[in-house]
């Protein structure tokens, strides 16, 4: 049920792009994406557009499937192509603040590696037969939303506070981003090793 109404609100908010070429809204959402992260970099007032390129660019994910399905183009090309964009995405987000006055390289690396290791666990088990495990609380979506949320923090609440080491609303993002991250991994794992069983497979 659940679901089905998560489906039917995406539906209705991404209604107004469903003639639209979903290949170009996933191009585009890339695109925002990578002016999201870079508008972070530079941070203080640029805040506020990284959050509206980031949010347009999530907009425009999720749109770009419900124009595929609503023109009946789906199709293993364009999931290749959404998943592909999905990760570059992810990549240039995460660096921009990962390198930003408001954290650091190490970090940055940290919850990049986290972050690949959830979507690499999860399209792995669909290729081994599995389906695609979208389990643990590293989804998309609630990264998606984190980024933003935090985005708007950080440009109202700019400081850092010094504990054993410099701490600011990036820094605790990207630290929840590389734990988190590596947990949903191993969750994702775990499962994809216990649903495999004794199975003896040809390499």
């Amino acid at each position: 049920m659940e679901d089905r109404k998560g489906a039917g609100v995406a539906h209705t908010l991404a209604k107004p792009l469903l003639n639209a070429n979903p290949q170009a809204l996933t191009v585009l959402s890339l695109l925002l994406a990578g002016i999201g992260g870079l508008l972070y970099y530079f941070g203080s007032i640029f805040l506020i557009f990284s959050f509206l390129a980031i949010l347009f660019s999530s907009y425009l994910d999720a749109a770009d499937g419900e124009a595929a399905r609503h023109q009946g183009k789906t199709s293993p090309r364009g999931d290749l192509l959404d998943h592909t964009v999905d990760r570059y995405s992810d990549l240039m987000i995460i660096v921009g603040m990962g390198l930003s006055f408001y954290s650091n390289p190490y970090l940055c690396i940290g919850a990049v590696t986290g972050i690949m290791m959830t979507s690499y666990m999860g399209t792995q088990s669909q290729a081994l037969g599995l389906g695609r495990d979208y389990s643990g609380p590293m989804g998309r979506a609630y990264r998606l939303v984190v980024v933003m949320v935090a985005t708007i923090v950080q440009f109202f609440v700019p400081y850092t506070f010094a504990w054993y080491f410099p701490v600011d609303v990036t820094t605790i993002v990207l630290l929840w981003f590389f734990l988190g991250g590596f947990g949903t991994a191993f969750l994702r794992f775990g499962n994809a090793y216990r649903n495999l069983g004794p199975k003896i497979m040809d390499k």
